[in-house]
């Protein structure tokens, strides 16, 4: 099970990372973006942990 969680973050942060290279910096989106970003980053040092 763990090694599922593990691959959607890095998933997630490949998504996210593309998406940031993609859009628009004035977009309103963009906070939230980060803000996952972080999260996810987070995550994948828990699971590591």
């Amino acid at each position: 099970m763990k090694i599922f969680k593990l691959l959607h973050v890095v998933v997630a942060q490949a998504f996210y990372k593309w998406a940031m290279r993609e859009i628009n910096p004035m977009h309103p989106d963009v906070p939230r973006i980060m803000l996952r970003q972080q999260e996810l980053s987070e995550k994948y040092r828990r699971i590591w942990a």
